[in-house]
């Protein structure tokens, strides 16, 4: 009776485990579109699977993050940072020691630098200037970094405050993963490949309220 109690317990875990990986989710690729045009402000969710970058014994996990690019004419704001006219900022979070949180601009400079991200995949829709106070909100009420709440699961929950209901992307899992996210994405005819972040600036995050500018190491 003991040992049949404790393989109970046994599958009872194994499955609660399971259920955090399974997505139950069903996808249709390219049944949803997207319009948008590349004038005013243009707000993208862009992700990569990792897949070109797995190396023997080192398993790259890919990486998803957002990006605002200005094509508006004038400058527009998000927090205290001057987004000039032509200029893209992008942002995710991070599992960085010195600042677990969200990073601007880390991911063009990881392009630029390094020739990460090759194959990225992104969606794009135009926004409203007033639409930038729910992503300065979002940003400040969700600084953080945990391995629950990590790339994909931060950036997917902020696209889907700013658009309307019909493309809104499908949740997933309690662990949410780039690979997964792209199945979401692909639901759309609309997806971008190695999407031009070169407009982008210097890398920088926010300290007690203060902008921190950072410098990337390069591998070349």
């Amino acid at each position: 009776m003991k040992k049949l109690f404790f393989t109970g317990i046994l599958i009872l875990i194994s499955t609660g485990i399971l259920c955090l990986f399974i997505d139950f989710n069903s996808y249709h690729t390219n049944e949803k579109h997207l319009p948008y045009m590349d004038k005013g402000i243009v707000f993208s969710i862009t992700t990569f699977d990792g897949v070109n970058e797995t190396k023997p014994f080192v398993k790259c996990l890919g990486h998803t993050w957002l990006s605002l690019d200005n094509y508006s004419g004038h400058s527009i704001y998000l927090k205290d940072y001057e987004i000039k006219n032509n200029e893209t900022l992008t942002f995710s979070v991070w599992a960085i020691s010195a600042h677990k949180g969200v990073y601007f601009n880390l991911e063009p400079n990881f392009i630029k630098e390094n020739g990460r991200y090759s194959g990225c995949q992104s969606l794009s829709i135009n926004i409203d200037e007033e639409e930038l106070s729910v992503i300065e909100d979002y940003i400040d009420n969700n600084n953080k970094w945990t391995s629950i709440k990590n790339c994909s699961y931060w950036s997917i929950h902020l696209w889907n405050k700013i658009v309307d209901d019909d493309f809104k992307m499908k949740t997933q899992t309690i662990v949410y993963t780039p690979k997964k996210l792209l199945k979401s994405l692909k639901e759309f005819d609309c997806i971008t490949t190695d999407k031009d972040f070169s407009h982008a600036k210097d890398i920088f995050f926010y300290n007690n309220g203060s902008r921190e500018v950072l410098k990337l190491c390069s591998r070349k």
